[in-house]
């Protein structure tokens, strides 16, 4: 059988690439009327370039596609229908799906789609993404709010936003469960899909939600704002700043201004360690957005925060296999050993740390960055998926004696399927040329 490696190529060249649900600045990328102003010394292989050799990467890719293969858009569209005044044309899914989250996954199976096409150029993957990309605009042109989603009693939840009627003890906004997150998860997954695909309508309904945004949030103070950033929002930055970037419109990088939690980055910026106690998943989103502004703005509190929050995470905070929390939540850093249990290492925290990896490679590349990748890629984001079946774990277990435990093809749709879904799709990425050997002297 023949080794598959992934390598950190170290190339005075050019070439491009994007990044699912966050973006990785292209050379010379023409999508992106905003071009990033800070020096950027690394730039990445396409995916379309990379081809993965027989091994235990292609395994679990192709154990992901035949599960991506088995979901049926029409289901995960189910409730985006029904609460845009539609007829479903499926029935929606059980577990997360039928919860406050709902919605939240197609998302995610956006950028898979997207993803995969990219890699492999699968026409059936294109049709998908191509079909619902349609469905979503259908159902935005029958809102004609600009919003689309599935969220249960969300209409009623964005007019008590709209009027600042703010109330959240955390996972919830005014009695919905982190309603903003699957915002940022749909938007992503359009942007995916724009970026990957060409799919100019892609970008069109991510436009109309960001412009939602903007008009349901208007007459909020900073206060009330900062009120409802208490609860999980995702990487509603991020996307707000890529929109910026791609269609030029400074409101939308105004915008993602907007969605700063003060509280927590001020002190993240100020070089304060306040994770212990933190829910460790509502946190890494916030700065990966900030770390992606820093290279279109130069704001050198956004690189700090950046720079900050991953050193603070990796040498402090992290298992030896790269992963970090327990039962989801950080604590005191140093001091791992007495919290082995059956919930370490939830699978989405990495997932979104090695998004911020990337985003600080292209910046200023170093081994240690790329070390922190490789580690966590091989031990924890490999490790969690079922090679055969497709079926990916929450946490990856510490414990002594401990064992995984995977999810239902139709009745778990978790965060941690959500990103399962991507997360072995993607293995092709973050090949990179580094455009000055300088940068590892």
């Amino acid at each position: 059988m023949k080794k598959t490696y992934l390598i950190c190529a170290v190339l005075l060249a050019c070439c491009t690439n994007t990044f699912s649900q966050t973006y990785v600045p292209e050379w010379k990328d023409s999508k992106m009327k905003v071009k990033p102003i800070v020096d950027m010394k690394a730039y990445a292989f396409n995916v379309s370039d990379v081809k993965l050799l027989d091994g235990p990467f292609t395994e679990a890719r192709k154990a992901d596609v035949n599960y991506l293969l088995k979901i049926e858009p029409d289901r995960l569209l189910s409730d985006f229908r029904v609460h845009a005044g539609l007829k479903a044309k499926g029935e929606k899914y059980e577990g997360w799906e039928t919860s406050g989250l709902a919605g939240h996954t197609l998302g995610h199976y956006l950028s898979a789609l997207a993803l995969h096409y990219a890699a492999t150029g699968d026409k059936e993957f294109l049709k998908r993404a191509t079909y619902i990309v349609d469905e979503l605009d259908e159902c935005q042109q029958a809102r004609k709010t600009g919003y689309i989603g599935a969220i249960p009693n969300e209409d009623i939840l964005w007019l008590s936003v709209s009027q600042g009627d703010i109330r959240s003890r955390g996972f919830d906004l005014n009695g919905a469960w982190s309603p903003w997150y699957t915002v940022h998860k749909i938007m992503g997954g359009l942007l995916d899909v724009y970026l990957y695909t060409n799919n100019q309508k892609a970008l069109k309904v991510n436009e109309g939600i960001a412009n939602w945004v903007s008009e349901i949030t208007k007459n909020l103070s900073d206060s009330l704002f900062q009120k409802m950033l208490v609860t999980e929002y995702g990487g509603m930055n991020d996307a707000l700043v890529n929109t910026y970037a791609i269609t030029g419109n400074k409101k939308y990088l105004d915008l993602s201004y907007r969605f700063y939690d003060k509280k927590l980055l001020d002190s993240l910026a100020a070089g304060n360690d306040v994770l212990p106690g933190k829910h460790s998943n509502t946190q890494i989103p916030k700065v990966i957005g900030s770390a992606r502004r820093y290279q279109l703005t130069g704001d050198k509190r956004d690189k700090d925060i950046g720079a900050f929050f991953w050193e603070t995470v990796t040498k402090h905070h992290s298992y030896a296999t790269g992963g970090n929390s327990n039962y989801e939540y950080l604590s005191e850093p140093d001091k791992l050993n007495d919290r082995l249990t059956a919930n370490t290492t939830e699978t989405c925290n990495t997932y979104n740390m090695l998004k911020l990896t990337r985003e600080l490679f292209v910046i200023n590349p170093s081994a240690a960055l790329m070390d922190y990748y490789e580690k966590a890629l091989y031990n924890h984001i490999l490790a969690s998926q079922n090679h055969t079946t497709g079926m990916v774990t929450y946490f990856v277990s510490l414990r002594m004696g401990g064992k995984k435990e995977y999810s239902e093809e139709f009745n778990s749709f978790t965060c941690c399927v959500g990103t399962g879904m991507e997360n072995h799709v993607k293995y092709g990425e973050n090949i990179t040329i580094v455009e000055r050997m300088a940068a590892y002297m």
